[in-house]
């Protein structure tokens, strides 16, 4: 039976992350074209308006459907059908209420907002249009809780590649049509994709649930009466708020960002319109390509709190410090070759993807900031699977405010300006990894080897990046009069090749385990097999 529970769980970690990396190069592909479309400086207006609008979302949605989940999740293993059906209910109730609530508060503060941020006054219409999406964001939130709380995880799945492709769609086709009418009307369509997403992924959900709500509930009709809705209510918000809390600190630290960066870069000496460019190519060029390798671990720490909240229950101390080694090994081998590879490659990225090569300036900074968000994800996944939920979010809410002073004192001085902004990110989130580490270290008293997770990934990745950056160079000699696209195939086939010679030197240094290779679906095991024979992986 616990083996039984253990496989539902690894196959439903296995669809979210599935359905995670589907709408994450959606999302990646859209922020690329609608940059194409209206440049850096609409995607500053198109940016102020997210961290307003996650920020709200955040005190809407998130604590009431993972207290849905563990609510709805225990209340039916110990049969008690009738008030699992009462809870989600409620639940749903609230979300409602709660979610209309701060959608007309955000329609209602959009100018006082602005002019009190001193935003760019155009960044008005963006955050108007997006204010309907926190009412439809909430109740779906709702029913992905409910249905995780059932540990089927496959709606969730498909109201998110849902919601995702309808808001990619609106979006690109919005602001290719309005566009004529000004950056501001633009950047409101972009926005409004947000609202049409989460209608599709609502009504998605609502289609699935009414399908199968009689064999989820049997055919049972209960009535909730004012002491139940109460008492459920009580339950909902004594699990909803630490976790509204703790989610709140990431919303917080770009909001932050959104509301200092571009009046220190004012007080710096740029126009208004200058400063959006310039916050647009930090936000929307520069920390898209930082935010995209952290794919893989995101559903790595996806997986790793349930691993080790296992070992944790069996008090298998062993088992715990070995999944945290090779977790954080395999956070340092993804986040580090990111990292150097968008400062080496920094200019071509931007250039050909975006069409913004300027963003490059932020990009070397902060492209550094991979393997520090990379690690502070895992270790946080680590810390919630040992049941420390409040650390991370302090650890990370001490990084926020490091940030944020670094981006008050640098960012307003001519000498760094953008380049001020990009530097408080990245020292804000090695705050958060560090302590974070240390954290980990005193709760499972794991111990650094050296020689594994620093010096071989190190020496890799040095080589790599000679290889590249000569490499670079001699492909655009040789496609130089071939073809007028020379730049972006040579960009393109030098990261092909980086990920290629990375992985190479990986193998001659034994630094990938039968393990890991073994864990890729299909063929893995055959492709260990074979690697192990010739004395290229370690064990």
């Amino acid at each position: 039976m616990v083996e039984d529970k253990g496989k539902n769980f690894i196959k439903g970690a296995v669809i979210l992350s599935a359905a995670g990396l589907i709408s994450k190069v959606m999302g990646f592909v859209y922020r690329v074209i609608l940059t194409r479309i209206i440049g850096a400086e609409g995607m500053g207006l198109y940016q102020m308006a997210y961290p307003i609008y996650t920020t709200l979302l955040v005190v809407s949605r998130s604590g009431i459907p993972v207290s849905l989940a563990k609510l709805i999740s225990g209340k039916i293993a110990r049969g008690q059908k009738n008030d699992a059906l009462k809870t989600f209910k409620v639940g749903r109730s609230l979300s409602i209420l709660i979610g209309l609530f701060f959608s007309i508060l955000m329609m209602v503060l959009a100018r006082p907002l602005v002019n009190i941020l001193e935003w760019d006054s155009r960044a008005y219409y963006a955050v108007l249009a997006i204010s309907p999406a926190i009412f439809f964001v909430s109740i779906m939130a709702t029913y992905r809780g409910f249905f995780q709380g059932l540990q089927n995880m496959k709606p969730t799945a498909y109201s998110q590649v849902i919601e995702q492709w309808v808001r990619m769609v609106t979006m690109i086709s919005l602001v290719y049509f309005l566009v004529p009418y000004g950056l501001g009307i633009a950047a409101a369509g972009a926005t409004s994709g947000a609202v049409t997403g989460s209608m599709a992924g609502l009504l998605t959900l609502i289609y699935i649930y009414y399908k199968k709500k009689k064999e989820i509930w049997n055919g049972i009709s209960i009535k909730t009466t004012y002491a139940d809705a109460v008492r459920i209510t009580g339950e909902i918000a004594r699990l909803g708020i630490p976790i509204t809390f703790a989610a709140l600190v990431q919303p917080l630290m770009t909001l932050v960002d959104t509301v200092i960066v571009p009046q220190r870069l004012q007080v710096a000496g740029y126009a208004v319109e200058k400063a959006t460019e310039l916050f647009g190519q930090l936000s929307g060029v520069a920390m898209v390509l930082v935010n995209f390798p952290t794919i893989i671990t995101i559903s790595l720490a996806a997986s790793l709190v349930p691993s080790i909240s296992e070992a944790y229950a069996l008090k298998r101390h062993d088992l715990i410090d070995r999944r945290t080694r090779t977790a954080l090994r395999l956070t340092v081998l993804i986040g580090l070759p990111a990292a150097v590879g968008l400062f080496i490659l920094a200019r071509p990225l931007t250039g050909v993807i975006f069409g913004e090569a300027d963003a490059a300036i932020p990009l070397r900074i902060v492209g550094w900031g991979v393997i520090f968000i990379a690690i502070q994800q895992t270790t946080s996944a680590i810390l919630q699977g040992l049941g420390q939920t409040a650390i991370p979010a302090r650890n990370l809410l001490t990084g926020a405010v490091v940030n944020a002073l670094i981006n008050y004192s640098l960012t307003a001085s001519p000498r760094f300006g953008i380049k001020g902004a990009a530097l408080g990110t990245v020292t804000g989130f090695a705050v958060a990894a560090l302590l974070n580490l240390i954290s980990v270290k005193k709760f499972t008293g794991f111990k650094i080897k050296i020689k594994e997770l620093i010096f071989k990934p190190v020496l890799a990745v040095f080589l790599m990046a000679v290889a590249v950056n000569r490499g670079f160079v001699i492909l655009l000699n040789l496609l130089e009069g071939i073809t007028d696209y020379n730049y972006h195939i040579a960009t393109f086939f030098i990261v092909f090749f980086a990920v290629i010679i990375y992985l190479f030197f990986l193998l001659l240094f034994n630094e990938i385990r039968y393990s890991d290779v073994a864990m890729i679906p299909g063929y893995g095991k055959k492709i260990a097999d074979k690697l192990k024979k010739i004395g290229l992986l370690g064990d």
